[in-house]
């Protein structure tokens, strides 16, 4: 988890100084359409920075549970593993699955490729409830930041954005600094959160049935 919280302090680095620019160029006269396109796509920032740590963190976390039979995983797990496996599939996909668990040959399938087609963790819908949601599917914890509500803000504004169905000059124009630093404040709270939950959940192996 050290290399996820290096990389979590840069990306927090850079949102701060997007966050300062947007400040100098709100001190320019005439800058009112170049200040609410910085707005918009410090938005961006931000939710592209939970995703992107989100993923970081649910590679990792399939990375150790890889290496677990599938006997031994608490029940949340299991229920991962067998919609994975066993949902969707064909009849031979489903008789070699199961010859494989027999076999002790079948692992808890790596966080990208085919897992995130077809379980589909998360796709541009992270705020504070689905952040939630993904740690308790995983037996983690619950995301207990005060501010885990104001997420939901940047998810909306984020794919309207991305939809297209708000113009940059015109999504984010009316937010203050004071907002934008309040919805910083809130996405690195959240994401601080669940690194060290997840850190706890992987040092003291909670993915673990209790013997």
């Amino acid at each position: 988890m050290i290399s996820i919280k290096t990389e979590l302090k840069e990306k927090k680095y850079e949102v701060e100084q997007m966050l300062e620019l947007i400040k100098e160029v709100s001190d320019l006269n005439n800058k009112i359409v170049k200040v609410s396109i910085l707005k918009s796509a410090y938005i961006l920032l931000l939710y592209n920075t939970i995703e992107s740590t989100i993923t970081m963190i649910f590679e990792r976390v399939h990375e150790v549970l890889n290496s677990v039979s599938y006997i031994d995983l608490i029940p949340e797990v299991k229920n991962i593993w067998v919609d994975f496996f066993f949902k969707k599939n064909s009849e031979k996909k489903y008789r070699e699955h199961l010859d494989q668990i027999i076999n002790g040959d079948l692992k808890f399938p790596s966080f990208g490729g085919d897992f995130s087609n077809r379980i589909k963790p998360f796709s541009g819908n992270l705020d504070g409830r689905e952040l939630d949601k993904l740690m308790k599917l995983y037996g983690i914890g619950s995301l207990n930041t005060p501010d885990r509500a104001k997420l939901l803000k940047i998810k909306d504004k984020r794919n309207k954005l991305a939809h297209g169905n708000e113009m940059f000059k015109e999504s984010c124009r009316n937010m203050t600094i004071g907002e934008l630093d309040t919805l910083q404040k809130a996405t690195f709270e959240a994401l601080d959160n669940i690194v060290d939950q997840v850190g706890v959940y992987i040092s003291e192996k909670k993915y673990l049935l209790l013997p």
